[in-house]
């Protein structure tokens, strides 16, 4: 039975975890309730606009061997593939030269690495391959990618033709099973960042979206000047437009599974350390509005697993702050289950209670390192 003594440092310490338990729960809710409530529409197969696929491959021969079947695969009337080579190493250029002479949805655009010498990142190649576009509707990915189906344009192009007011379209792209726990520290990273800016966009408050499935018109990436604002800034070709065309009003979400593109997760902890160390950089230029909303969470969440702990150093609130930390966790585990469920990564969610401390650490380590971390080219 737990005893509880009324020593202030134990009133103060317990009536701290519960605050912050409260204020978590209640954010979670109200963050991922209209998420949890999405319901995937049938494509309406009519009237539909040309699209023109961007892909930037630098030196990925063999990545390119798979997707480019898969992009021609796709069971939509009006399209076009736009490769960009971005001054390749490898045999890439070749390869593209002899696919645009021979698949007429191909076309091909060289970059080198003159063009290059005053650009970092992919945004001088990625500007390219939208000039080069025949089409008003952009939809992007990138070479490591896969479709996950041949509905993949359809799905992602359908807000466009659902409502007029919409100018961009973000997508999901989930991590492709493999067996290493930085396979699950990669997939469930990528739910949670998936589950919310989905879920900022549906609260009419979009912030980022993710290259590998993004689709926007052609006219609002001129309308804002491309990536003028952040052009020396080498990432953020994603994030950073989102930042500056998204609206109220003007931006969509597609969660149909059909619209998803796979991706392979880094084989090692340090390639998936070094490729979140670059994501996170870009969180430095968000809008201020977007970043208090999101260290709100980072830091409630660190407070309260602190709190937590403090409290285990004193015997008269050690039973109370255990039963609070797992009434948390009842509430958290089965709403994160359908949070992964939506993103058909429910297996996921058995290492929620795990990684809900761990992300304590992750938070703190990717924040501390942000804060000192340089550019770097892709």
């Amino acid at each position: 039975m737990f005893t509880f003594q009324p020593e202030p440092i134990s009133i103060i310490l317990l009536s701290a975890l519960l605050a912050l338990v409260l204020l978590q729960v209640i954010y979670y809710f109200g963050l991922y309730s209209k998420f949890l409530k999405v319901i995937n529409t049938e494509i309406n197969r009519q009237n539909w606009q040309g699209v023109s696929v961007i892909v930037c491959a630098r030196s990925e021969y063999d990545n390119l061997q798979n997707l480019v079947p898969a992009l021609l695969a796709q069971d939509y009337p009006n399209f076009e593939v736009i490769i960009v080579d971005d001054a390749s190493w490898d045999g890439t250029t070749g390869y593209l030269e002899e696919l645009e002479k021979n698949e007429p949805k191909i076309k091909a655009v060289f970059v080198t690495d003159e063009m290059k010498k005053y650009y970092q990142g992919k945004k001088l190649a990625l500007s390219l391959g939208i000039k080069a576009a025949s089409n008003e509707l952009i939809l992007l990915t990138d070479a490591d990618c896969i479709p996950a189906s041949n509905d993949w344009i359809s799905h992602m192009v359908e807000p466009y033709h659902s409502n007029p007011n919409i100018e961009i379209v973000l997508g999901y792209s989930p991590v492709i099973k493999e067996s290493s726990f930085t396979n699950i520290c990669s997939r469930i990273d990528n739910v949670y960042t998936g589950a919310n800016y989905f879920s900022f966009a549906l609260n009419k408050d979009p912030y980022m979206g993710v290259g590998r499935n993004l689709s926007y018109k052609k006219s609002l990436f001129f309308k804002v000047k491309g990536f003028a604002s952040h052009l020396h800034i080498a990432p953020g070709d994603d994030d950073l437009f989102v930042r500056d065309a998204a609206t109220q009003e003007n931006t969509a979400i597609s969660m149909h599974p059909d619209s998803f593109v796979n991706t392979s997760s880094k084989k090692t902890f340090a390639e998936w350390f070094k490729q979140k160390k670059r994501h996170n950089f870009v969180g430095k230029y968000y809008k201020s509005n977007h970043k208090a909303k999101l260290s709100f969470i980072i830091l409630t969440h660190g407070l309260l697993w602190a709190t937590f702990i403090a409290n285990m150093f004193f015997f008269a609130s050690m039973g109370w702050a255990l039963a609070i930390i797992c009434i948390y966790l009842l509430i958290k585990w089965p709403m994160m289950y359908q949070v992964f469920k939506k993103l058909k990564q429910s297996g996921l969610s058995i290492w929620v209670p795990v990684f809900d401390l761990l992300y304590v650490f992750y938070n703190f380590t990717f924040g501390f390192v942000t804060l000192f971390s340089r550019q770097k080219k892709w």
